[in-house]
């Protein structure tokens, strides 16, 4: 991995170490309304509350650990693996940065087969197509392939740095071709404590209104191997709320 590439890696990790902490934060410090003292929910909001009830503290780890053990495979692959993202989401690479620019919501998809000593891949943004093909001897080019796999797997974490808050295990199939735990969350739902950790971070972080969606964690390993998420930006400047979409799915490859 090159140098700006580590960069990179790291502020994604320190931004979504600050949103977990800032939503704990205000889950912690919230008045206690139908919850239980320090934001603990009470058996009996606990049994009532649906989806919206706070996440199991099992839950949230899984969910935290699960894009930092996806990542971890994108640097260091063991075994061969294929990546498939799919999304409509902002493609103005201006936006935020240039206060004139206003978001695009557009195709972003990537195909990649991924091995220890190779990786090879396709990328669409917009109308932009990006092709790589990195053995793992040139540093140089095998860094430039890993820059175009994080993309989507950051702006997944970030969205399940919000979406452990609420997510509810929802049984256990297989996908990715392995055996997997499902998780469901919609960020809309959350209530007293929970609702004000969001509000806060919100405000501190990022411009990421919802989120609502289902994800699959490898049994053995706790790896993220399929999402499916709805999310809802909005403007800085004006709180203007569009749309975007994510899906993706990790799938073990003979090697």
């Amino acid at each position: 991995m090159g140098q700006n590439e580590k960069l990179s890696v790291k502020a994604f990790s320190a931004l979504a170490c600050c949103a977990t902490i800032v939503l704990l934060a205000g889950c912690k410090s919230a008045g206690t309304g139908s919850e239980g003292k320090g934001g603990t929910p009470s058996p009996a909001s606990s049994a009532s509350a649906g989806v919206g009830r706070a996440a199991p503290s099992d839950t949230k780890q899984k969910l935290q650990g699960c894009t930092k053990l996806l990542l971890d495979s994108l640097e260091k692959p063991t075994a061969p693996y294929h990546l498939s993202y799919k999304a409509q989401e902002n493609i103005n690479l201006k936006y935020p940065r240039d206060a004139a620019a206003k978001p695009e919501v557009g195709p972003v998809e990537l195909e990649a087969d991924i091995s220890p000593d190779q990786i090879n891949l396709t990328s669409v943004r917009g109308k932009q197509k990006t092709e790589h093909k990195a053995a793992k001897t040139d540093q140089l080019a095998w860094s430039m392939a890993n820059l175009e796999l994080i993309g989507p797997v950051t702006s997944t974490a970030l969205m399940l740095a919000f979406g452990q808050m609420v997510a509810q295990p929802a049984g256990s199939g297989t996908a990715g071709g392995v055996s997997a735990d499902k998780y469901e969350f919609d960020t809309a739902t959350a209530t007293g404590s929970t609702k004000a950790g969001l509000d806060i971070a919100r405000g501190m972080i990022t411009n990421l209104q919802s989120t609502k969606g289902t994800v699959w964690l490898e049994k053995s390993t706790g790896k993220l191997v399929k999402f499916d998420i709805d999310s809802t930006p909005a403007e800085l400047e004006c709180w203007s709320a569009w749309q975007e979409h994510y899906e993706g799915e990790v799938t073990p490859k003979q090697p």
